[in-house]
């Protein structure tokens, strides 16, 4: 018979393993570096006591009493026509001296910086002195680091400009500041006391908080995007001249009283001073002040604008146990709006005013005269905030290829042709063009694209024209952007000039060519 064939054995299917998901990563979050420094010098030891006097000054029932003495002989008068004085953010007030030398005044409760004055103008051996002043709720003064002599005097001095070199302008114009401060400039040479222009600036951050405003989240996580987007800021305005290392304190520090202590709810209201140098005191004990340039007191971002409203700089002394710290800026609920990138925006314009920078806009009933073309100007603009290029070039961010200067007096009928390269751009070539028309005016031209940190519509895109006056102080109008013909915005959104746009700016005819991606030509004549 035929067997029965066995039938093949249909196989076990081999079961399909069941992938084993890889797992995401947790994100690490991104920190400042800590501040592990320790405290520095002894409590007090940079504070020193007014001489006294060889001679009996004049009576006086002021509550602000000086004596200006010869740097080179603490035994004489100085001869100095007196001080200029101002409260927190206002204006500076003259106050003469008398024959022997002492300066009275009679000042209000409130935070004060004055200035003392060179004899005879004589700014090339001398350079004036900026002191730091809290008159307190009885009236009576406080000097940083300077205490009254028996008398209730307080002796104070100029600074020697012996050993630093005088500026030579480079090229008529380089016109010199002629606005009366010692702290901020429009022009050269800059202050220096103000941030270098070169190199790394060593940046501390101590975050605060108060009993009644808690801070949350670990501050150097929570002030890293803050801090470092400021820095890729001004990397980028500098062409990578300058940069930002930070360190921060690790926790908040708590301040010993309410957030609505100084009475700052309200924009340039209250003792802005006082509670700067109040956070700073607080820190004392554990910061050694000297392994730094500059120093930003930030308070939690929960801050009520009732509470702290803004944030101002202080380009000024402020003495530590450590020696001075001479720019510093504290955060206000301004920095933390619901604004793209309010808080880096408002860290770098602060930070401006430690290169020396003016603000732009203007306050009080007067008109803008500039407009939305700077992050000095508005510093929460979600426009154009790059630093203009007269900003860049007395900060030392434009080098003499990248600007052509010439002379009003010079300047004939025949058209003297230009081309400009966007502001904004990283390639080489002109970025501005300077016509000086007069000691103390400039004219600027810039060609303004959409790039870098400029956001531009078409529309607005085109040649910026401005003047500066060296002797208008900061937010008062000195900076003047000159309008396109049919320009009315009053924010000079619109006011950039386009091809075959032409403009005459004090006798001095300005006609732009064509525009293009890469270049603007621009003719300049007399009219």
């Amino acid at each position: 018979p035929t067997p029965t064939p066995t039938p093949t054995p249909t196989p076990t299917p081999t079961p399909t393993p069941t992938p084993t998901p890889t797992p995401t990563p947790t994100p690490t979050p991104k920190s400042l570096t800590i501040y592990r420094g320790g405290s520095g010098g002894e409590v007090g030891s940079k504070t020193k006591k007014s001489a006294e006097l060889n001679f009996s000054p004049a009576a006086t029932n002021r509550n602000l009493k000086l004596w200006v003495f010869d740097p080179e002989n603490s035994n004489k008068s100085l001869n100095s026509p007196g001080i200029f004085y101002k409260r927190d953010d206002g204006d500076w007030t003259w106050a003469g001296s008398n024959l022997d030398g002492t300066v009275y005044v009679n000042l209000p409760e409130g935070s004060y910086i004055f200035d003392t004055v060179e004899p005879n103008q004589n700014t090339q051996k001398y350079k004036r002195k900026t002191y730091s002043l809290v008159i307190d709720s009885k009236l009576v003064p406080k000097i940083s680091g300077l205490i009254a002599n028996s008398q209730g005097i307080f002796t104070v001095t100029i600074d020697l400009q012996v050993g630093l070199p005088l500026f030579q302008p480079k090229n008529v114009c380089q016109l010199r500041s002629q606005d009366g401060s010692s702290t901020l400039n429009n022009g050269f040479p800059r202050s220096s006391e103000r941030l270098r222009d070169t190199g790394e600036i060593r940046a501390l951050i101590i975050p605060v908080d108060f009993p009644d405003v808690i801070g949350s989240g670990n501050p150097a996580e929570v002030y890293h995007d803050m801090a470092t987007s400021m820095d890729e800021f001004f990397k980028k305005m500098s062409d990578n001249r300058v940069s930002f290392s930070f360190q921060i304190f690790p926790t908040y520090l708590r301040l010993n009283f309410k957030s609505d202590e100084f009475g700052l709810g309200r924009w340039n209201s209250g003792n802005s001073f006082g509670y700067y140098k109040a956070a700073i005191d607080a820190a004392d004990p554990f910061i050694d002040f000297s392994k730094f340039d500059v120093v930003y007191i930030l308070s939690p971002r929960s801050i009520p604008w009732s509470s702290i409203a803004y944030g101002p700089a202080f380009p000024v002394r402020v003495e530590t146990d450590d020696g001075w710290i001479s720019n510093g800026t504290f955060s206000g609920a301004d920095a933390y709006q619901r604004i793209l990138g309010a808080d880096w925006k408002w860290m770098a314009h602060e930070t401006g005013h430690l290169f020396g920078l003016h603000d732009l806009y203007t306050s009080g009933s007067q008109k803008p005269t500039y407009g939305e073309w700077d992050l000095m100007s508005n510093n929460f603009s979600t426009r154009a905030i790059e630093l203009n290029s007269w900003n860049r070039y007395v900060t030392n961010w434009l080098s003499d290829s990248q600007i052509d200067c010439l002379d009003k007096a010079t300047i004939g009928t025949a058209a003297l042709t230009r081309v400009l390269i966007p502001l904004s751009s990283n390639n080489l070539g002109q970025k501005a063009q300077f016509v000086r028309l007069s000691d103390s005016k400039i004219l600027v031209m810039e060609y303004r694209k959409n790039g870098g940190f400029d956001i531009l519509p078409a529309g607005n895109e085109g040649v910026l024209i401005y003047t500066v006056d060296m002797t208008v102080a900061t937010m008062k109008g000195g900076w003047s952007v000159q309008r396109r013909p049919g320009s009315t915005n009053q924010d000079f959104l619109d006011a950039a000039l386009r091809a075959g746009d032409k403009i005459t700016v004090e006798g001095i005819e300005i006609e732009v060519v064509n525009t293009s991606e890469i270049s603007a030509t621009l003719q300049v004549r007399k009219s």
